[in-house]
């Protein structure tokens, strides 16, 4: 089993240590093992977790959000989890809405090269 130290769990999901221990701080990741210094430890799943999470954040979905998903993934609360997982696949709905509403928008706009000889004349 592969184990990271936070800066490798960082080097792998492409981020800085401040952020994987912001996100330890929040519950959103936790160590599977201690070192003998009291340093932790991760397995691949956390490198997954984290992945998610970042993807998930840069996606416009907030921390809280984000938190709690991840306390109920790390019960034993099969149901709960699977509310907190509803309830972002609605959020990701809705920002798929919202950004194809911007697309549709943005396309009725005149291009940059038109609009820059318009305010040039």
């Amino acid at each position: 089993m592969n184990r990271y130290t936070i800066s490798k769990l960082a080097e792998g999901a492409g981020v800085s240590v401040h952020i994987v221990r912001d996100y330890l701080l929040r519950g959103l990741l936790r160590p599977v093992a201690r070192t003998q210094g009291g340093y932790g430890l991760f397995d691949e799943a956390a490198l997954q977790r984290l992945c998610l999470v970042r993807a998930a954040f840069e996606a416009g979905i907030g921390l809280d959000a984000l938190a709690r998903l991840c306390r109920a993934l790390d019960t034993s609360d099969g149901d709960q989890a699977a509310a907190q997982l509803t309830a972002l696949r609605q959020i990701v709905k809705r920002r798929r809405e919202a950004l194809a509403d911007l697309e549709a928008q943005l396309a009725t706009l005149p291009s940059e090269h038109s609009t820059r000889r318009v305010c040039h004349e």
